[in-house]
């Protein structure tokens, strides 16, 4: 499934780190657009993800993976809102090995 948004995320497989790590920014085009337009541009990406979420089986590998953006995006979506987080600067987020999703095949297509 190949949900377009306002991130881009890449993934980091070191094999001295316990798991994968997420790195996280936001696409210039989002930067630009006015606290407002975030808000809804953010809200809406939520939204496609929770759907895109909803049309695929349990288990199904892409489900996991959007299922772990989902949370990621859902958490910052107030701060979003509220213009509370730096744009320009990209995020780190550390996923466990033990996860049973790939979250790189959600993000390759």
């Amino acid at each position: 499934m190949d949900i377009n948004g306002p991130l881009k995320i890449g993934v980091i497989d070191a094999p001295d780190s316990p798991g994968w790590e997420l790195q996280v920014s936001f696409t210039d085009e989002f930067k630009q657009a006015s606290l407002e337009d975030q808000g809804k541009i953010f809200q809406a990406y939520v939204e496609e993800l929770m759907e895109g979420i909803n049309t695929l089986p349990e288990g199904d590998r892409n489900r996991d993976g959007m299922a772990i953006v989902y949370q990621l995006c859902s958490q910052m979506l107030p701060y979003i809102k509220q213009g509370q987080i730096a744009l320009e600067e990209s995020m780190m987020v550390e996923i466990g090995q033990n996860q049973a999703v790939s979250i790189t095949d959600f993000l390759n297509g």
